[in-house]
């Protein structure tokens, strides 16, 4: 039986998001920057088409730079939901 078989008990809707790994070495630096929509060339100042990011001004540098996992324990399925959704 393939996944989307709809006899299929695989549904596809494990989803989460898990922050780790976050350092942030701006205890100087700016406060907000503007990026492109993927987030790339970064610059302080505007730019058409830019997205205004807030950035922390800290440095958690030595700090353990694990963060939770948001949404592990949460079901998104439900009658009729298979993959892909």
């Amino acid at each position: 039986m393939t996944f989307d078989d709809p006899r299929s008990t695989f549904n596809g809707v494990l989803r989460f998001m898990d922050v780790n790994g976050n350092r942030i070495s701006n205890a100087d630096g700016p406060e907000a920057w503007y990026t492109d929509p993927y987030g790339r060339n970064a610059r302080t100042e505007p730019f058409p088409g830019s997205i205004r990011q807030w950035i922390a001004q800290i440095d958690n540098t030595g700090r353990p730079g694990h963060g939770p996992i948001i949404g592990r324990q949460r079901n998104y399925g439900g009658a009729g939901v298979h993959a892909p959704n």
